[in-house]
């Protein structure tokens, strides 16, 4: 089957300070989306990268497919970037359907 392993997934962040988060999954993605969800908020979709490099403002998010990763490195982080993270992916699309894979893991 399908998985993706994130690592961290929650991020207590102080002021001013730079963080990234890792994510392999086991299969080509066609979309991998990075979400962010503050404590007792909803989910914040950040960025859609299925490949290369795409920035947002202070979020870069770098795709390597042929490594099966991705990356969301986060700069001059604020207190409001403190929550959990993660990158959701969809292997298989059909014109009606897509399928959306998710697995959160813990690092460490």
């Amino acid at each position: 089957g399908q998985q993706v392993q994130q690592s961290p997934v929650s991020l207590v962040l102080q002021e001013g300070e730079n963080a990234e988060l890792q994510c392999k999954f086991s299969t080509t993605a066609t979309e991998l989306q990075w979400f962010f969800q503050r404590p007792g908020g909803s989910l914040v979709s950040l960025l859609n990268n299925p490949s290369g490099t795409k920035q947002s403002g202070r979020l870069t998010s770098t795709t390597v497919v042929k490594e099966q990763s991705s990356s969301l490195h986060i700069s001059s982080s604020q207190t409001t970037d403190s929550g959990t993270y993660f990158c959701a992916m969809n292997p298989q699309c059909s014109p009606h359907t897509c399928s959306l894979y998710t697995k959160l893991q813990l690092g460490g």
